[in-house]
C-alpha cells in the first residue's frame, strides 16, 4: 500500500497551461485493471488496457502549431529526455511501426526524490531544451504540446510513478487495487486524497461524464479526423454548398445518445437523435443539417447528450446567414 504525501497540501499540478477560451479536457486515465481488461481510477471505461498515465488533451494539431506550454507538476530535476521526432496523428499499422520502441515520442522524466518522478511524453519537436541535471520549479516551462510518438490524437501524456510503480495522481490508486466510486468524495482503499493540488483535482471536473469537445456549426459533414487535424470549421455563408449542426464529444458510455436540433428562425430546420451506442466511445462525431445554399435567417444549434432518459450534457450555438 502506498502512503499519501505527508504534508498538508498535494504535490503536484496540472502539466500544461491551457490557453485562455479553449479546453485542455482529459481524454484518458491510468489502466487500475492489472490483467487483460481495463478500467479508469472510478471503475468507468476511460481507459484502455495496459494505459499508464493520464492524457490531458488540446483540440487540435492548430493548438500545437500555436503552442501550449507543458509544465513542470512539481520542484524535480530532468533525469532524462528525448527530441527529434515528428508530429504525426497514428492513423495506420505502418504509422505505428514507425514508432515501436518509442511509443512516448518526444519527452522527459523529471526526478522529485523520495522515489517520485513524473514522465510527460507526445511533445512537440524541437520544443524540449532542458538537458538532464537540470533543476526545475513547479509551473517551470519543460516544452509544448505535440504529437510525437504513439499520438492519435494532440496531448501531454504524464505518468506519475512511486519507486518505479505506477500511481494514478488523482487517487492514489495504482493497479491492481480496488477503483475508487465516482461522487462520492473519496478515495477508495486509500482513506484520503491522491496527490494533485486543487487547481489539478478541478481539472477532473465530474469523471463518470462525457466531455464536449465543441458543437457548432460546419458548411459539410465533419469527422473526428477533419476536427483534429484542421481544427474547428469555419462558419457556413449563402454559398455554402450545405449548413450542418455537429456536436464533437469524448468519453461516451454505452447506450448513451446524441441529440441535435436545428432551428431557423425559430422554426425547425433539421433534427437527429442517434441511436443507442452499442458501446462506450472514446470519441464521437454526430451532425444534422441539409444540403443546398443555406438561406438567410437566424440558426440556433441545440446539442444534448442523453444517458438513461436524462439530459447530462447539452450546448447551444447560433449564427447568422446574411
Amino acid at each position: 500500500m502506498f502512503a499519501l504525501p505527508a504534508a498538508a497540501e498535494p504535490l503536484f499540478g496540472l502539466p500544461l497551461v491551457c490557453p485562455e477560451g479553449s479546453i485542455c479536457p482529459i481524454q484518458q486515465f491510468v489502466d487500475l485493471d492489472a490483467g487483460p481488461g481495463a478500467r479508469d481510477p472510478w471503475c468507468g471505461t476511460k481507459t484502455y488496457d495496459g494505459h499508464k498515465g493520464t492524457d490531458f488533451r488540446v483540440l487540435s494539431m492548430q493548438d500545437v502549431a500555436r503552442g501550449v506550454e507543458v509544465v513542470a507538476m512539481a520542484d524535480g530535476t530532468v533525469k532524462a529526455s528525448r527530441d527529434g521526432m515528428a508530429d504525426r496523428l497514428v492513423a495506420s499499422d505502418e504509422d505505428r511501426k514507425a514508432v515501436a520502441s518509442r511509443e512516448c515520442g518526444n519527452g522527459l522524466i523529471l526526478d522529485h526524490g523520495d522515489g517520485l518522478e513524473t514522465q510527460y511524453c507526445h511533445m512537440r519537436k524541437g520544443s524540449l531544451r532542458l538537458a538532464p541535471g537540470t533543476k526545475v520549479r513547479k509551473g517551470d516551462m519543460l516544452g509544448l504540446v505535440g504529437a510525437s510518438g504513439m499520438a492519435q490524437f494532440p496531448h501531454v501524456h504524464v505518468t506519475l510513478r512511486r519507486d518505479g510503480n505506477v500511481v494514478d495522481p488523482f487517487t492514489g490508486l495504482h493497479a491492481g487495487q480496488d477503483c475508487a466510486e465516482s461522487g462520492s468524495g473519496e478515495t477508495a482503499g486509500q482513506g484520503g486524497r491522491g496527490w494533485l493540488d486543487a487547481m489539478a483535482m478541478a481539472a477532473l471536473a465530474a469523471p463518470d461524464r462525457p466531455t464536449l469537445l465543441s458543437a457548432g456549426f460546419a458548411d459539410r459533414p465533419v469527422t473526428d479526423r477533419d476536427l483534429v487535424q484542421s481544427g474547428l470549421p469555419a462558419l457556413p455563408n449563402a454559398g455554402s454548398p450545405a449548413l450542418v449542426g455537429y456536436v464533437w464529444a469524448i468519453n461516451l458510455a454505452k447506450a448513451d445518445r446524441l441529440v441535435l436540433r436545428i432551428e431557423k428562425d425559430g422554426r425547425l430546420f433539421s433534427e437527429q437523435t442517434s441511436e443507442p451506442l452499442d458501446r462506450s466511445k472514446a470519441v464521437y462525431v454526430a451532425y444534422t443539417g441539409k444540403r443546398g445554399s443555406p438561406a438567410a435567417g437566424r440558426y440556433r444549434l441545440e446539442a444534448a447528450i442523453i444517458r438513461q432518459g436524462r439530459t447530462i450534457v447539452s450546448e447551444s450555438q447560433e449564427f447568422t446567414v446574411n
